[in-house]
């Protein structure tokens, strides 16, 4: 594929303005995806000459407003086409589609053509009522003498028996020419996106519909649509079209109709308009306005905040599962994984070094507490087990204080227990991976494994899982499925190339997520490990059935292997800049194993100026990185989580005391933090600092260890309220909202409580 002249001549500047890069950079990134076929993560960080070092961020909005250029394209070669055909096409019809920047001026310019249902306007033309119906809108001459004009319009066979009966005509002629006027409608538009508020209530017959109490907060509420399109506000939008989907909220934009009606006469009504026949024409702009105008901008608003609302919680869900599978990782240790459960038992499950499947067994510690112990100590003995993860589910806790009060190993320290997540290890042993992984194994078990391997490197585990049911987002089954979905994917795959994988332990499924493969080609290379051993180099890759060069090119420089006859392979350098280090290396008269491991003479290798003008400043800087990293993985090592002793239960908390928590996921209003107890306290976006906190990911991520004080807690409701606050006065507050505007920055201790607990309400939502 070549790019055209023109998505040279239109695309380029487009997309540069839209991107703030170059024109220059958008043509590289675009034929690189495009002519050349390179992924995102290649390009990333194997082409950072060609790209000027774009980050992936920048790369993807590259190609995403050349997909938006390529589906308007389409569509005003199709409007054109369409109206070309209808022999409606004049030239500044014309002019105006191939003027048109967006979509939506398109659909305002085509609206009047689309085909649909003769409409009362349409009837009228055909009639031969457009003279009249212009006569009316030029109103130079009285409404009298108008009235006497539209005698001479009279024909039975269209039903035009009277003067007033070709008036009528000339009415619904002028109403659909106010209606789809794009320019008015495009101005009235921008006022509603700046003035229009948005207002939702009860409806009458709300109360028959479980749980609709918990939509109170809208029962009397209105925003500017301009506020509710904020991302801070997006979470209410939520919630609304949730209470509307379920009918118990009525929502609409309201735009007071007197000053949208001054708008649209603004281009319907002249000057020197005479005065008879001005009430005329203000009545057929109201028509206009209250008939078609208000209930399609009204539908474009809701479409747009959800579109809006959807895009901000795709994006917080992004970032959530992100931090989770960049979180710090144990690396190759024996681990033991446990399920808890009382009446069912605890599924114990065992995994050596690089994740293999060992033993599994099933422990009663209710029942048999001795036993339990002892078994686990033999375990631990005979595996040489290092790490015992808990799933933090139903009996997590009791589970954990078990192993420490009873386990002799646990309590000296020579093994370490710890709580897990165990968010989607339910979704993972009941699916189709872990049947074809462990097909004589039952599902309570398989969720043991998962755990196990979890805990010694989440990112590895966690690619088996659907990201949506990871937990980690809010209103995710609300949100645009298939952007949500497209989006998740590519926060997986952005993950597993910036970490890249050791070619010979890594499973099929996370082999999948490696630039180039995809998962027919990942079971494959599985296939032939197993049948030919451990693979020895990089190059041994092309001989397995389809691996072709281009796929050789985009996936090799992610796939590490240890110990192997090259020591490059180990790094993240391409083999692509192979022959140039082993040039410089025969030059100065050394090996490549020198240059990989000697520090004088990396040094020499990273200050020699020829070497990295051959390579290129970023190459060159990325493969002194590569050679100097002891460990290739970027993730940092894991380190323990120590919850309070005294606090395994809400019961047990103490309101004004401090606790050590987890993050375990961020919304737009705050996050949710793991304490210790089964119940996750809500840190309200106003309690996260001793400042003003307008995004609550600039100042917290998912996995991070934080220290909390119970504010409140709601023990009816199993709910607790958090705060990282080192003062009790209210934060830094932004200037006043408007009235009537929704929540407000708490300014008093109670007030703050009340906040936290309503907006951790809506978040159940989900």
């Amino acid at each position: 594929m070549e790019l055209s002249s023109e998505v040279l001549r239109d695309a380029l500047p487009a997309i540069a303005a839209e991107t703030s890069v170059s024109i220059a950079q958008v043509k590289c990134v675009l034929q690189l995806a495009l002519v050349e076929e390179c992924t995102i993560p290649f390009m990333t960080r194997y082409r950072k000459e060609v790209t000027g070092n774009l980050d992936e961020v920048s790369i993807a909005k590259i190609l995403e407003c050349f997909e938006v250029f390529q589906e308007t394209t389409k569509r005003r070669e199709f409007i054109l086409e369409t109206i070309k055909k209808m022999e409606l096409l004049t030239p500044e019809l014309e002019k105006n589609i191939k003027m048109a920047k967006t979509l939506q001026e398109l659909e305002d310019l085509y609206a009047p053509y689309k085909s649909k249902k003769k409409s009362k306007g349409q009837a009228a033309i055909e009639a031969g009522l457009s003279p009249l119906a212009d006569l009316v809108l030029a109103a130079t001459l009285p409404w009298s003498q108008i009235q006497t004009e539209a005698t001479k319009y009279l024909k039975s066979e269209s039903k035009i028996n009277t003067a007033e009966d070709a008036l009528e005509g000339a009415r619904a002629i002028l109403i659909e020419k106010v209606t789809h006027h794009a320019e008015a409608k495009e101005k009235l538009r921008h006022h509603y996106w700046s003035d229009a508020l948005f207002v939702t209530s009860k409806r009458k017959d709300a109360e028959k519909i479980e749980d609709w109490q918990k939509y109170k907060d809208y029962f009397e509420f209105s925003q500017k649509i301009s506020e509710l399109k904020l991302e801070k506000n997006a979470h209410r939008f939520m919630a609304i079209r949730r209470g509307m989907s379920v009918n118990v909220l009525s929502g609409q934009a309201q735009y007071p109709k007197d000053k949208a009606c001054a708008v649209l006469a603004q281009f319907f009504i002249p000057r020197t308009c005479h005065a008879s026949v001005r009430p005329i024409l203000e009545n057929i702009v109201e028509k206009a306005f209250t008939l078609s105008i208000d209930p399609s901008l009204d539908l474009e608003v809701k479409t747009e905040l959800k579109k809006n609302a959807d895009e901000f919680a795709i994006d917080i869900f992004g970032k959530n599962l992100k931090n989770l599978l960049l979180q710090p990782y144990l690396g190759p240790k024996s681990v033991m994984g446990i399920d808890p459960g009382i009446r069912t038992g605890c599924k114990v499950a065992v995994v050596d070094l690089t994740g293999k499947f060992l033993f599994d067994y099933v422990l009663y510690p209710d029942r048999n507490p001795d036993e339990s112990a002892r078994i686990i100590e033999a375990l631990c003995d005979k595996f040489k087990i290092q790490h015992i993860a808990i799933g933090n589910g139903t009996h997590g806790r009791e589970t954990l204080r078990f192993l420490e009060e009873s386990v002799s190993c646990v309590k000296a320290a020579t093994v370490h227990a710890t709580l897990v997540s165990e968010a989607g290890a339910s979704v993972y042993s009941a699916s189709e991976i872990a049947r074809e992984e462990f097909p004589d194994k039952d599902a309570t078990v398989r969720g043991a494994i998962s755990i196990a391997r979890r805990f010694q490197d989440p990112l590895a585990e966690l690619v088996k899982i659907d990201p949506k049911s990871i937990g980690v987002g809010q209103y995710q089954h609300d949100v645009n499925q298939v952007k949500l979905k497209k989006s998740l994917q590519t926060v997986v795959e952005s993950c597993v190339n910036f970490c890249g994988v050791d070619l010979n332990t890594a499973s099929a499924p996370l082999l999948s997520f490696i630039s180039g493969i995809g998962p027919s080609m990942a079971k494959n290379i599985v296939k032939y490990r197993e049948e030919k051993g451990p693979f020895k180099d990089r190059q041994e890759l092309l001989k397995i059935g389809r691996f072709t060069q281009k796929i050789f090119q985009q996936a090799a420089g992610f796939l590490r292997i240890y110990n192997g006859e090259n020591p490059l392979d180990a790094t993240f350098i391409h083999p692509e800049t192979y022959p140039v280090l082993e040039e410089w290396a025969k030059t100065n008269n050394m090996t490549i194993k020198t240059l990989t491991n000697e520090q004088s003479v990396i040094q020499q290798f990273a200050t020699d100026t020829k070497v990295r003008a051959k390579l290129g400043d970023f190459t060159h800087q990325d493969i002194v990185k590569s050679i100097q990293a002891p460990v290739q993985d970027p993730r940092s090592t894991f380190k323990s989580t120590e919850f309070r002793k005294d606090a395994g239960r809400i019961e047990d908390l103490k309101i004004g005391e401090w606790y050590p928590g987890i993050v375990n996921n961020i919304t737009q209003f705050g996050a949710f933090v793991d304490i210790g107890v089964k119940e996750s306290g809500l840190l309200h976006i106003s309690q996260i600092a001793n400042k003003f906190v307008t995004n609550p990911m600039e100042e917290l991520k998912v996995g991070e260890e934080v220290k909390v004080k119970i504010l409140a807690i709601d023990f009816e409701r199993k709910r607790i309220s958090l705060t990282r606050r080192t003062e009790t006065s209210a934060p830094e507050t932004p200037p006043a909202p408007s009235a009537n505007h929704g929540k407000h920055i708490p300014k008093n201790e109670t007030a703050v409580k009340n906040n936290a607990f309503a907006s951790l309400k809506n978040f159940k939502l989900r």
